[in-house]
């Protein structure tokens, strides 16, 4: 409106209404325009879902920056989906309410009559789990164990799902048949069966691509993935190379088990990928050819590797330079889009890589060895602090312990020990010499067999010889060997001379127990 117009107007509402609605017309003006001015959020909040689905997907992307992480002659952009922002805290959290949805579908299951049973290395486990909770379902999860489980292990239980271990010698195959046996013999089970479930899959092409797609503004040229049961290759790869068949998809194997490259499978700390199988999704890419190094397949443009060291080095690197905490597949995943951005072909590109869980579920990986023996160190109990054991070991000279046979000694304790391992981790085969942690010792097992440890060497060794043992356990002795600990406890090395320590230590020791 001119301002001719706008005086005329207000020209006639005065002969017309009188001074007040006037009035009342340049105060509803100015509200107006003062409403317009004020800042309006730049997008509107999520909307209230009815239960803890409704939140899964529509995952965050962030920009990397390739020479922060040591790379300084990347020629493409890096981009990281960061699937680890799902509620339950992975990638796999897709699937889960994917399989599940199209199990409700189907009529093959119901709540709070079906129980969902599914081999998984964990994060498969623990998105059923946090979905069968929210749904009414009871949940079974088979795993292997093994110490860089635990904190899978709290969480699947967390959500009130079961758990069941196949032992580590037996490998992918041992938690697969231990899901298969138990669906077997209980009613009213449903196995999930994720590694040939075609709603795995169908979840990355219905949701996981296009959002890719939608958050990129269409302009993708390379997506590198890890591959765990594939679906994720296969689903997002699908829909990809239907927006534009030139987009060059990746899938990335450890090197030391680069099966999909016609190798063979070797031991590798890249938890979540490398299992050492042909993963069955990506074998259905084409139906019988033979893995040959070099060769893609289907949708999968070319198979890429990065070795353990690099894969940790560079999840550390990403907290400490970009502060996202993710897993060593991620560091994996990302290592290898590093490497093919340097590529010449790929100068001023987009890839974008999945990021599919989070580092707060690998704390007792090796990537996290130093920091965890930090952390015991600087929260150990001072001195100041309530103990629940105070004592003060005695010189070497005054301790009676110089006068017993040591070799002795450290035999009997040896003993004792080994029985409280093997009551405390239900391993009654373990020996003296076997390696603890590969056996699922845990932080628990530390604190339930500190518990027990002084009464039962009362019990055993009296009067001098008990006052000559120090009792402070060293932490990381648990994760070396029975024997190992033993020694630990009396003091002496290999050769059962006694280690060297002030007259005037103390040791305070504080237990504290959970419950559970």
């Amino acid at each position: 409106m001119s301002n001719q117009q706008t005086n005329a107007f207000i020209t006639g509402a005065i002969a017309a209404f009188g001074t007040t609605a006037v009035a009342f017309y340049i105060l509803n003006k100015y509200n107006n325009n003062n409403n317009n001015n004020k800042s309006k959020p730049t997008r509107p909040p999520p909307p209230i879902r009815k239960n803890i689905t409704g939140c899964v997907g529509n995952t965050p992307m962030v920009k990397l920056n390739p020479s922060h992480l040591g790379i300084t002659d990347c020629l493409a952009n890096i981009y990281a989906k960061l699937e680890f922002q799902n509620p339950g805290g992975s990638v796999k959290d897709r699937i889960a309410v994917s399989m599940i949805d199209e199990a409700e579908r189907s009529g093959l299951i119901t709540p709070g009559k079906t129980t969902l049973v599914e081999a998984t290395s964990g994060n498969t486990g623990i998105a059923i789990a946090m979905v069968g909770a929210a749904r009414g379902y009871k949940v079974v999860v088979a795993m292997p164990r093994l110490q860089a489980m635990l904190e899978r292990y709290i969480l699947i239980r967390s959500f009130g799902g079961q758990v069941l271990l196949s032992e580590p010698e037996t490998k992918s195959q041992g938690f697969l048949d231990l899901a298969e046996s138990y669906a077997k013999k209980h009613p009213n089970c449903y196995l999930m069966r994720q590694f040939t479930n075609d709603a795995n899959p169908d979840a990355h092409y219905k949701a996981t691509g296009p959002e890719i797609w939608e958050q990129m503004e269409q302009r993708v040229d390379a997506v590198v993935m890890g591959a765990g049961t594939g679906g994720t290759a296969v689903g997002v790869g699908r829909y990809m190379k239907e927006q534009n068949s030139n987009i060059k998809i990746c899938v990335v194997e450890p090197t030391e088990s680069r099966v999909m490259q016609g190798s063979v499978h070797r031991v590798h700390s890249i938890v979540g990928i490398g299992t050492g199988l042909h993963v069955p999704m990506l074998e259905g890419l084409d139906p019988g050819a033979d893995f040959i190094p070099g060769k893609g397949r289907g949708i999968v443009d070319e198979f890429l590797s990065t070795d353990t060291p690099d894969s940790l080095d560079c999840s550390l690197l990403l907290a400490t330079s970009h502060g996202l905490l993710v897993g060593p597949s991620t560091g994996a995943a990302v290592h290898a889009a590093l490497e093919l951005g340097r590529r010449e072909d790929m100068r001023g590109k987009n890839i974008v890589v999945i990021a599919p869980s989070s580092g707060v579920r690998y704390l007792q990986h090796p990537m996290f060895k130093s920091l965890r023996r930090e952390a015991f160190s600087a929260l150990s109990v001072s001195a100041e602090s309530s103990a629940v054991i105070t004592k003060t070991v005695g010189s070497p000279e005054t301790s009676s312990f110089n006068s017993l046979n040591k070799t002795d000694v450290v035999n009997r304790v040896e003993g004792c020990i080994l029985a409280l391992v093997r009551q405390l981790m239900d391993l009654p085969n373990i020996g003296l010499n076997d390696n603890l942690i590969d056996h699922g010792a845990t932080s628990m097992t530390a604190m339930l067999l500190l518990g027990k440890l002084r009464s039962s060497l009362e019990g055993m060794l009296e009067g001098k010889e008990l006052h000559g043992l120090k009792l402070a356990i060293v932490k990381e002795r648990l994760w070396g060997t029975t024997r190992d600990l033993a020694r630990g406890v009396v003091g002496v090395d290999e050769d059962c001379n006694l280690l060297p320590f002030s007259s005037f230590l103390e040791a305070n020791i504080l237990i504290e127990y959970c419950g559970g």
